[in-house]
């Protein structure tokens, strides 16, 4: 992991706040008693200055419609992922569920006869 957790965390929450098309004022009234104080919570936490708790975390990814696993995703493509399985029925994460199953086993197939 080359970036720090506090700074995926940052990118993340950033881009989960900019696709539901929210200030930081704003997600802070959503997550926050105090809108003034919820609004300088989530700039420390996008500015990398504090770091959220689980709680927080979680709180976060609540108000803002994404899974928590989305704002600790380390690369893009498994953020992008992430968001894509979640708008996903039951049965749909099933079936993409053991697609994905089958081509880490064909991979693991195909590597263990090159071994040979």
């Amino acid at each position: 992991m080359t970036k720090s957790v506090t700074a995926i965390f940052a990118k993340r929450l950033k881009a989960a706040r900019a696709i539901r098309g929210l200030s930081q004022r704003a997600l802070g009234a959503l997550v926050s008693d105090d809108k003034a104080n919820g609004s300088v919570r989530i700039n420390r936490y996008e500015q990398e200055v504090n770091r959220a708790d689980m709680d927080a975390a979680a709180a976060l990814a609540q108000a803002l419609d994404v899974p928590l696993a989305y704002l600790f995703a380390e690369e893009d493509d498994q953020a992008e992922l992430l968001l894509a399985f979640a708008r996903l029925t039951k049965s749909e994460r099933s079936i993409l569920l053991e697609q994905a199953k089958q081509m880490v086993e064909a991979k693991q197939t195909k590597a263990n006869k090159t071994k040979r």
